[in-house]
């Protein structure tokens, strides 16, 4: 009878809120954790420093993989790093949920050493994937990977690439919510600063890209927009599904471009898919060896209030500022070209080598799409109009529509 009455006070008590029961903070609720490092720290509890391949010329990298390892586990975090030069041997993978923070001062240099016969130096720093997953295939697909990851540069912060042939600094594929912002990067070789595939709602700005090496076909952007696709062979992280997925809404403003094959761009498409609301704004841009903004299969983009100067300086007159292929209803206005000799064309694509199977990409454009176009001005020019090829690979004044522009 007692045990009965117990049970019948505790309902009356719930039922009047006079009693709460205890529940245990969630996940996403608990303070996430702030890591700070130099370069002379020990690992997270000198994890990894018993390793024989633990030395001189992989000590950063193991610093901060054990501390990137720790930031999954904790459920993201914040990585600081404090002033000097970090030389990172091999590739870091970036868990979601985690910024990381580069002081007034700091260097991440890749390195092309290992001090080890073990394994060898990688191609990029950083791929935003947790680490447990990196090495396994097929994981992710669609926008189903790591999200809300950041690098912020905090005063003068850099990302050197050594003119390593073919190394990437940062790598994104599958991501949401990716922030990269107030870094400098430089000295690229035949690869790319970012390379960015798959990815949602991110933005890139405020940095500065500045000095590559040029390549065979002068044709590496700095920032890379491209797909998971194996035909066209852009991409090769087996931790894709390589389905093709397209970027969505990513913004690239306020950059700095400086003595590059190219600033931004793609330069193979898969077929009928197309990147979509790519927003390119308030960059300067100069001293590019070929076409300073690449546009291959974006749909609903813009394209605005760039200044561009000095692209392919000394070459033949068919050099532009931005060349556009499989472009579906762009707003591109109010762009100034400087020294370019032709300022925008739109043209047929067809990819050659892998992607040659898909079929040509063509553009489409409004008359609104055409009138954003008459506002952009060319200064030191050859041609004060844009050229709107309509035909595959025929270039004469019957297939061609011309868009006069403003002249200073």
């Amino acid at each position: 009878m007692k045990q009965k009455t117990s049970f019948i006070l505790i309902a009356i008590v719930l039922t009047l809120g006079l009693f709460t029961p205890f529940q245990a903070p969630s996940a996403a609720a608990k303070a996430k954790p702030t890591y700070t490092i130099s370069t002379n720290s020990n690992t997270y509890k000198k994890n990894m420093m018993n390793f024989t391949t633990y030395n001189k010329y992989t000590k950063h990298y193991y610093l901060l993989r054990s501390y990137l390892e720790r930031l999954q586990a904790t459920g993201g975090g914040t990585l600081v790093l404090k002033k000097g030069s970090y030389t990172i041997s091999n590739t870091l993978y970036v868990p979601s949920n985690v910024t990381i923070k580069l002081q007034n001062g700091v260097t991440i240099v890749k390195g092309n050493k290992t001090g080890t016969s073990k394994f060898g130096a990688s191609t990029s720093i950083f791929q935003l994937i947790r680490p447990s997953l990196a090495n396994k295939k097929g994981v992710y697909g669609n926008y189903n990977g790591d999200k809300n990851i950041s690098f912020i540069g905090e005063g003068s912060a850099t990302m050197d690439l050594k003119y390593l042939n073919d190394n990437i600094a940062i790598i994104a594929g599958h991501n949401q919510r990716v922030k990269i912002e107030g870094i400098r990067f430089q000295n690229m070789k035949s690869g790319h600063f970012i390379e960015i595939d798959a990815t949602k709602d991110s933005v890139i700005r405020n940095n500065v890209f500045t000095n590559s090496k040029p390549s065979a076909k002068q044709n590496k952007e700095a920032i890379n927009i491209d797909t998971p696709d194996k035909v066209t062979q852009g991409w090769s992280q087996q931790w894709s599904k390589f389905d093709r997925t397209a970027n969505s809404n990513l913004t690239i403003e306020n950059n700095t471009f400086h003595n590059l094959d190219r600033a931004i761009g793609t330069h193979k498409y898969s077929e009928g898919e197309y990147h979509d609301k790519i927003v390119v704004r308030n960059n300067k841009i100069d001293t590019m060896r070929s076409d300073a903004i690449r546009v291959m299969n974006w749909s609903n983009s813009t394209i605005e209030k760039n200044t561009i100067k000095k692209v392919a300086p000394g070459r033949a007159n068919d050099t532009r500022g931005i060349l556009v292929s499989g472009a579906l209803n762009p707003t591109f206005q109010k762009n100034t070209f400087i020294s370019v000799s032709r300022p925008m064309q739109f043209m047929v694509w067809k990819n050659s080598g892998g992607g040659s199977q898909y079929k040509a990409t063509y553009n489409r454009l409004s008359t609104k799409n055409k009138k954003a176009l008459e506002t952009n001005t060319v200064v030191d020019y050859v041609e004060d109009f844009i050229r709107i090829n309509k035909t595959y690979n025929k270039f004469d004044k019957a297939n061609t529509e011309y868009i006069n522009v403003k002249t200073t």
